[in-house]
């Protein structure tokens, strides 16, 4: 590859087998969900669906067949964003597109799968943010990098491994059902306050490794590194790693706090109406009673309670018995 420029970001493509399998097996599925809900009358969210395909599929389409796709075998901070981007910043929009609401309107009993025991724990916030940052630090520190960049079977189990782990940490975050009954919105912004700060290890790790992590990269005598050194490069991937993290946390907070907010509304208008129930039937019974109490009064010949007459009828009443 010729030296990046930052005209590469646009004109440089490439093909990739691995991220266009992937992508279709993310899109065909959901598209296939949509066109059911709306084939039973039912309205889905159309900004929704744009979230998913665009940023979703779309952002792993680009560091694939894009310009990170183009360089990641000729610069080893474009591997580092493909995996910052398809660890984070993919998962996010996948999430954000709600394909468990969407699988609950075609088949709400699928979505008891993810509500099982392992499924629970390996969702477990601080468990998942652990188990993603701790994946991205093996890729480097371990031959798996070596192996993804030169390997396409390599880069296909890299891109499902990523977007497994990705997913684990935001899918929960961003769909109640799927945490215990304690984890309450406050509860699931702190989650993702800690993971933003557990993303930041790998790229510091990698920042300021001492030694080379890929010794055999096969992009560090080519043109592409006409510029600058292997050490310095090294740099830029944790750098890259460090700036996709932070950068996806706050879109990740603003998620979390939205969802917050609906939530307060929703339990907001239930009570409300919980209040308005019980007004609208405590003057019924008290109309009932009072209904009730006259009825009786009513039914009861009047001279009965007339006290001149009471005692004469209620002797006759006791010497007839």
């Amino acid at each position: 590859m010729p030296a990046f420029t930052p005209a590469s970001w646009l004109t440089a493509w490439t093909w990739s087998w691995p991220g266009v399998v992937v992508a279709l097996l993310l899109a065909a599925p959901y598209l296939a969900l949509v066109a059911l809900v709306s084939r039973h009358g039912e309205r889905w969210p159309w900004w929704r669906t744009a979230v998913y395909l665009v940023a979703g599929v779309g952002s792993l389409i680009y560091v694939t067949c894009g310009a990170i796709g183009a360089y990641r075998t000729s610069l080893l901070w474009c591997f580092g964003g493909q995996v910052g981007v398809v660890a984070s910043v993919t998962p996010l929009a996948l999430a954000i597109g709600d394909p468990v609401g969407l699988v609950r309107r075609v088949r709400p009993g699928a979505v008891t799968v993810l509500q099982g025991r392992v499924a629970r724990v390996l969702m477990f916030p601080l468990l998942a943010s652990v188990l993603a940052a701790v994946s991205i630090v093996l890729i480097f520190f371990t031959g798996y990098a070596q192996w993804a960049i030169t390997s396409g079977i390599g880069e296909l189990v890299l891109l499902a491994h990523l977007l497994a782990v990705g997913v684990l940490v935001v899918l929960p975050l961003l769909t109640e059902e799927l945490l215990p009954a304690w984890a309450t919105a406050p509860v699931r912004a702190l989650f993702a306050f800690v993971d933003g700060l557990l993303d930041a290890i790998p790229g510091i790790l990698v920042m300021t490794a001492s030694s080379l992590l890929v010794p055999n990269f096969p992009g560090w005598d080519t043109p592409a590194h006409a510029h600058f050194s292997k050490t310095l490069d090294q740099k830029f991937t944790g750098g890259a790693l460090l700036g996709v993290a932070e950068a996806i946390g706050v879109p990740l907070l603003a998620a979390v706090f939205v969802q917050w907010m609906r939530s307060d509304a929703v339990e907001a208008a239930q009570v409300d109406a919980r209040l308005d129930a019980e007004e609208r039937v405590e003057p019924a019974r008290t109309t009932d009673a009072a209904t009730e109490q006259d009825g009786v009064t009513a039914d009861r010949p009047w001279w009965l309670d007339d006290p001149r007459l009471a005692d004469r009828f209620h002797q006759r009443g006791e010497s007839g018995d």
